[in-house]
Protein backbone atom coordinates (compact mmCIF):
# COMPACT_ATOMS: atom_id res chain seq x y z
CA UNK A 1 0.00 0.00 0.00
CA UNK A 2 1.18 3.22 -1.01
CA UNK A 3 2.59 5.93 1.99
CA UNK A 4 0.30 8.81 2.80
CA UNK A 5 0.76 12.12 0.72
CA UNK A 6 -0.16 15.55 1.80
CA UNK A 7 -3.37 14.83 -0.13
CA UNK A 8 -4.55 12.04 1.43
CA UNK A 9 -6.85 11.97 3.87
CA UNK A 10 -6.47 9.34 6.78
CA UNK A 11 -9.92 7.69 8.61
CA UNK A 12 -10.09 7.02 12.23
CA UNK A 13 -12.27 4.59 13.80
CA UNK A 14 -15.88 5.29 14.30
CA UNK A 15 -15.05 8.16 12.01
CA UNK A 16 -16.54 9.11 8.35
CA UNK A 17 -14.62 11.24 5.88
CA UNK A 18 -15.98 12.33 1.81
CA UNK A 19 -13.58 13.76 -0.27
CA UNK A 20 -13.33 14.50 -4.14
CA UNK A 21 -10.55 14.52 -6.55
CA UNK A 22 -7.85 16.13 -7.04
CA UNK A 23 -7.51 14.91 -2.99
CA UNK A 24 -5.78 11.65 -3.94
CA UNK A 25 -7.07 9.44 -1.33
CA UNK A 26 -8.76 8.57 1.68
CA UNK A 27 -7.80 5.28 3.53
CA UNK A 28 -8.17 3.28 7.00
CA UNK A 29 -5.99 1.16 8.89
CA UNK A 30 -6.32 -1.70 11.10
CA UNK A 31 -9.63 -3.12 10.72
CA UNK A 32 -10.36 -5.40 12.76
CA UNK A 33 -14.11 -6.67 14.07
CA UNK A 34 -14.58 -2.91 12.68
CA UNK A 35 -16.15 -2.20 8.76
CA UNK A 36 -14.91 -0.09 6.64
CA UNK A 37 -17.81 0.82 3.83
CA UNK A 38 -15.76 2.80 0.64
CA UNK A 39 -18.12 4.48 -1.86
CA UNK A 40 -16.83 6.15 -4.98
CA UNK A 41 -19.21 8.26 -7.80
CA UNK A 42 -16.73 7.39 -10.73
CA UNK A 43 -18.91 10.27 -13.13
CA UNK A 44 -17.79 13.67 -10.36
CA UNK A 45 -14.63 11.44 -8.51
CA UNK A 46 -16.36 11.95 -4.83
CA UNK A 47 -15.54 9.29 -2.43
CA UNK A 48 -15.71 8.69 1.00
CA UNK A 49 -15.01 5.92 3.41
CA UNK A 50 -16.65 4.82 6.66
CA UNK A 51 -14.85 3.29 9.14
CA UNK A 52 -17.67 1.78 12.33
CA UNK A 53 -17.17 0.56 14.83
CA UNK A 54 -20.18 -1.48 16.20
CA UNK A 55 -23.87 -2.51 14.52
CA UNK A 56 -26.77 -0.66 16.15
CA UNK A 57 -27.15 2.84 17.17
CA UNK A 58 -29.92 1.40 19.64
CA UNK A 59 -27.28 0.53 21.92
CA UNK A 60 -26.71 4.17 22.70
CA UNK A 61 -29.03 6.66 20.85
CA UNK A 62 -27.25 9.57 22.72
CA UNK A 63 -23.91 8.63 21.20
CA UNK A 64 -25.29 7.82 17.72
CA UNK A 65 -27.00 11.29 17.56
CA UNK A 66 -23.27 12.67 18.19
CA UNK A 67 -21.12 10.38 16.32
CA UNK A 68 -23.27 8.61 13.94
CA UNK A 69 -20.44 7.33 12.02
CA UNK A 70 -19.55 4.89 14.88
CA UNK A 71 -22.20 2.72 14.15
CA UNK A 72 -22.98 1.03 10.80
CA UNK A 73 -26.89 1.20 10.40
CA UNK A 74 -26.82 5.16 11.17
CA UNK A 75 -22.92 5.83 9.66
CA UNK A 76 -23.71 4.15 5.78
CA UNK A 77 -26.80 6.88 5.60
CA UNK A 78 -24.56 9.46 6.61
CA UNK A 79 -22.42 8.65 4.19
CA UNK A 80 -24.77 8.03 1.54
CA UNK A 81 -26.67 10.86 1.93
CA UNK A 82 -23.37 13.53 2.40
CA UNK A 83 -22.04 12.12 -1.46
CA UNK A 84 -25.17 13.14 -2.96
CA UNK A 85 -24.75 16.58 -0.92
CA UNK A 86 -21.22 16.56 -2.66
CA UNK A 87 -22.91 15.54 -5.97
CA UNK A 88 -22.59 12.42 -6.28
CA UNK A 89 -25.51 10.32 -7.89
CA UNK A 90 -26.91 7.40 -5.65
CA UNK A 91 -27.48 5.36 -9.44
CA UNK A 92 -23.61 5.96 -9.99
CA UNK A 93 -21.96 5.01 -6.46
CA UNK A 94 -20.13 2.09 -5.99
CA UNK A 95 -19.53 0.49 -2.58
CA UNK A 96 -17.61 -2.02 -1.19
CA UNK A 97 -17.11 -3.20 2.55
CA UNK A 98 -14.05 -4.96 4.36
CA UNK A 99 -13.28 -5.91 7.55
CA UNK A 100 -15.42 -7.38 10.10
CA UNK A 101 -13.10 -10.41 11.28
CA UNK A 102 -13.19 -12.30 14.75
CA UNK A 103 -10.24 -10.93 16.81
CA UNK A 104 -11.56 -12.46 19.82
CA UNK A 105 -10.07 -15.19 21.74
CA UNK A 106 -13.91 -16.23 22.84
CA UNK A 107 -15.59 -15.55 18.63
CA UNK A 108 -19.00 -16.90 19.95
CA UNK A 109 -19.25 -14.32 22.78
CA UNK A 110 -19.50 -11.15 21.07
CA UNK A 111 -19.23 -11.66 17.07
CA UNK A 112 -18.87 -8.48 16.84
CA UNK A 113 -17.43 -8.53 13.00
CA UNK A 114 -19.96 -11.11 12.13
CA UNK A 115 -22.91 -8.50 13.70
CA UNK A 116 -21.20 -5.68 11.46
CA UNK A 117 -21.37 -7.11 8.22
CA UNK A 118 -24.89 -8.17 8.64
CA UNK A 119 -25.84 -4.90 9.83
CA UNK A 120 -24.14 -3.69 6.57
CA UNK A 121 -26.32 -6.24 4.16
CA UNK A 122 -29.33 -4.98 6.16
CA UNK A 123 -28.31 -1.08 5.67
CA UNK A 124 -27.46 -1.30 2.19
CA UNK A 125 -30.76 -3.37 1.09
CA UNK A 126 -32.70 -0.88 3.15
CA UNK A 127 -31.05 1.58 1.28
CA UNK A 128 -32.08 0.02 -1.66
CA UNK A 129 -27.99 -0.19 -2.91
CA UNK A 130 -25.72 -3.26 -3.25
CA UNK A 131 -22.14 -3.98 -2.52
CA UNK A 132 -20.10 -4.42 -5.34
CA UNK A 133 -17.11 -6.25 -3.91
CA UNK A 134 -16.37 -7.34 0.39
CA UNK A 135 -13.40 -8.55 1.84
CA UNK A 136 -15.10 -9.58 5.25
CA UNK A 137 -14.25 -12.27 7.94
CA UNK A 138 -11.39 -14.15 9.35
CA UNK A 139 -8.94 -13.19 12.21
CA UNK A 140 -6.68 -10.87 10.29
CA UNK A 141 -7.09 -6.99 10.46
CA UNK A 142 -7.20 -4.94 7.05
CA UNK A 143 -6.07 -1.52 5.37
CA UNK A 144 -7.96 -0.06 2.96
CA UNK A 145 -7.10 2.87 0.19
CA UNK A 146 -9.47 4.55 -2.21
CA UNK A 147 -7.81 6.66 -4.85
CA UNK A 148 -10.35 9.13 -5.84
CA UNK A 149 -8.92 9.30 -9.59
CA UNK A 150 -9.58 5.92 -10.42
CA UNK A 151 -11.96 4.51 -7.52
CA UNK A 152 -8.73 1.64 -7.51
CA UNK A 153 -8.99 0.58 -4.08
CA UNK A 154 -6.14 -1.42 -2.51
CA UNK A 155 -7.16 -3.70 0.21
CA UNK A 156 -4.15 -5.02 2.67
CA UNK A 157 -4.71 -8.16 5.17
CA UNK A 158 -2.71 -9.03 7.81
CA UNK A 159 0.99 -9.60 6.50
CA UNK A 160 0.23 -11.00 2.90
CA UNK A 161 0.35 -9.31 -0.23
CA UNK A 162 -1.92 -6.84 -1.07
CA UNK A 163 -4.61 -6.95 -3.65
CA UNK A 164 -6.74 -4.51 -5.53
CA UNK A 165 -11.31 -4.18 -5.76
CA UNK A 166 -12.32 -2.59 -8.35
CA UNK A 167 -16.08 -1.05 -7.57
CA UNK A 168 -18.74 -2.40 -10.73
CA UNK A 169 -18.39 0.59 -13.73
CA UNK A 170 -14.80 2.04 -12.64
CA UNK A 171 -12.46 2.07 -15.12
CA UNK A 172 -9.32 1.70 -13.48
CA UNK A 173 -6.03 2.81 -15.43
CA UNK A 174 -2.42 3.09 -14.34
CA UNK A 175 -0.87 6.43 -15.21
CA UNK A 176 2.78 7.51 -15.23
CA UNK A 177 3.24 11.10 -14.23
CA UNK A 178 4.32 12.10 -18.22
CA UNK A 179 1.24 10.53 -19.25
CA UNK A 180 -1.43 12.00 -21.13
CA UNK A 181 -4.76 11.94 -19.37
CA UNK A 182 -6.90 10.24 -21.56
CA UNK A 183 -10.36 12.61 -22.85
CA UNK A 184 -13.99 12.03 -21.08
Amino acid sequence: MAQPSETDIIVGVGECRLAAYPVASVSTYALGSCVAVVAWDWRVKVGGLLHAMLPESSIDRTRAASQPSCYVDTGIPALIVGMEENGASRRRIRCCVAGGASMIVDRALFEIGKRNYLAVKKTFWKLGMFLDQEDVGGSESRSIRLDLDTGRIDLKKGVGPGRVFVPAGACVTERRKNDAIPAR
